[in-house]
């Protein structure tokens, strides 16, 4: 249906914010004050407010009035933080999304302001998939708690009225959904200092001033309701009390037909936080990457992705700020794989100074999908195959984890590396898969490749291979073949001339060995090259 507008809409945000990435908060008489200062209190906690914290009040005030008060300071990191985990919370659900009042309060607290925590989107349409307006509040409620965030949802025909609906719905704790082609009905019993109070954030500074002139003459006038400015006449409403009331009298009428201005989406997400002193331990540094990154993932979650790049940004006590860049292999949701590999970057370099903030960028990726096969039992899963790989990287090193491919060159044993790509962990077809081939009745050798090759004593006794000492194995030679010679790369400042035998050993094993026809007198000429099995 089109013309259908749902709003998402977070209560005193700036707490919110801080209990999202503080949640042993949760529960105690909070304060939030100026970062800069620490003077003057922004936003409180309802259990602050029952014991007289109020927005606007100087921190000593605060605190006479409750000695128990929990100070922070603002936390500009995890505002933002907060902010664009709701964004993307909205963007699961609709591509048309707004962010409103993200400045909002920039003039002066409110006790009741969002201060950036609303969202508008565009449901039209949405039911096909939802099933109701209300199993699109109900998704939208459910994604937002699980990033972290209480959010009560509005569903309304026009952009205002579902503001107004979010607004009524944090004060009831559930979801308002005004039917179709029933605002101007549902807003008649709405209070005229709701409306004023949740549309403000659409108009400049100065037509907030006019607004709230407006909203006192009518109060002068006894018109407390949004039914009762919508019983006047427009023409009159204009002429006496100005464009502010004109615009709040289409609001209250239900004819609010604003049109939503849709924010541009983020390429990476972004959790940061700032410390209220300088850590140099690694143990409680890799603490805080891992609230962070617990927060990322579930936001990527929320969005179905996974992460596909990790950054690592450090601020430290001398000013300074410093980046590590952490590879990962193939897309992740584990969050203990994400911890292994910043605490594998961390030790490999760590910081010289004191962490003050910590910042984690995310790159969103695809997670990788599995094509099942419909006659053979399904494999393990591409993230299983993804989590090993950045483990893997975490332990040795992103330069040492790939698939092996022939580099350009005539060496026998040369290799190189690249990133798995594709479709990690898809049954190979059976068109494509080949089956080994048959000589007689028996299956042949497959030859295990030594990598590095092992240096070898090898006894030579009438030109034949006749004792063969290596690390792990040794014997008498039963029955020996070779040699087939090698010449590559003879242009080149390290040419390869080798010789190579197939030896059955007394030990039953059966190897393969070259002989280096370039060693100098000083060096090994004997290399086991691989093992058959």
């Amino acid at each position: 249906m089109p013309g259908r507008f749902a709003c998402l809409r977070v209560p005193r945000f700036l707490v919110a914010s801080l209990l999202r990435a503080e949640p042993e908060l949760r529960g105690v008489p909070l304060v939030v004050c100026d970062a800069d200062s620490r003077a003057s209190v922004l936003d409180v906690s309802p259990e602050a407010h029952r014991v007289g914290a109020r927005p606007g009040l100087t921190v000593a005030q605060a605190l006479i009035r409750h000695a128990d008060l929990i100070v922070r300071p603002l936390d500009a990191a995890a505002l933002a933080a907060a902010r664009a985990a709701l964004l993307e919370v909205a963007r699961s659900v609709s591509p048309l999304v707004e962010e409103v009042g993200a400045g909002e309060g920039a003039d002066g607290p409110a006790e009741d302001d969002a201060r950036g925590g609303e969202v508008v989107l565009d449901v039209g349409g949405l039911e096909r998939l939802f099933g109701s307006p209300a199993g699109i509040a109900a998704a939208l409620a459910r994604r937002a708690e699980r990033v972290g965030l209480a959010a009560g949802v509005g569903i309304a025909d026009g952009r205002a009225t579902a503001r107004i609906a979010a607004a009524a719905a944090v004060a009831r704790r559930e979801a308002m959904l005004v039917a179709p082609g029933e605002d101007a009905a549902w807003l008649a019993t709405q209070p005229l200092a709701m409306l004023s109070r949740v549309c403000e954030a659409d108009l400049a500074a100065r037509e907030r001033r006019g607004w709230a002139a407006a909203v006192e003459r009518l109060a002068r006038l006894g018109v407390t309701r949004c039914g009762e400015l919508a019983g006047m006449p427009v023409d009159e409403v204009a002429s006496r009390l100005g464009k502010g009331a004109t615009q709040m009298w289409y609001v209250a009428a239900g004819r609010d037909r604003s049109p939503l201005r849709p924010c541009v989406v983020p390429h990476e997400h972004v959790e940061g936080t700032r410390l209220e002193y300088g850590v140099g331990s690694l143990e409680a540094l890799l603490f805080v990457v891992r609230g962070l990154l617990d927060r990322v993932v579930a936001r990527l979650m929320t969005a179905s992705l996974a992460c596909g790049g990790l950054t690592l940004a450090l601020e430290l006590e001398d000013g300074s700020r410093v980046e590590r860049a952490i590879g990962v292999l193939a897309p992740t949701r584990d969050v203990k794989t994400l911890t292994l590999l910043v605490r594998s970057a961390l030790e490999t370099a760590p910081p010289h100074a004191g962490v003050e903030a910590v910042h984690v960028v995310a790159t969103p990726d695809r997670p990788r999908a599995n094509q099942l096969d419909l006659f053979r039992p399904a494999g393990p899963a591409p993230a299983r195959l993804a989590t090993t790989l950045a483990r893997l990287a975490a332990l040795c090193g992103a330069d040492r984890v790939g698939r092996a491919v022939p580099p350009a060159g005539h060496r026998p044993d040369a290799f190189g590396l690249l990133p798995f790509e594709g479709k990690c962990g898809a049954v190979t077809p059976a068109a494509e898969r080949s089956e080994l081939p048959l000589v007689g009745s028996c299956a042949a050798l497959a030859l295990r490749a030594l990598r590095p090759p092992r240096v070898a004593q090898v006894f030579v006794e009438a030109g034949r291979i006749a004792y063969v000492r290596a690390d792990g194995f040794g014997g008498r030679a039963v029955v020996s073949s070779g040699p087939w010679r090698i010449d590559a790369e003879w242009w080149s400042a390290s040419p390869c001339r080798r010789d190579y035998y197939d030896v059955q050993l007394s030990d039953g094993g059966v190897y393969r060995l070259y002989r280096d026809l370039d060693a100098g007198c000083t060096e090994s000429t004997w290399f086991v090259d691989g093992c058959y099995d």
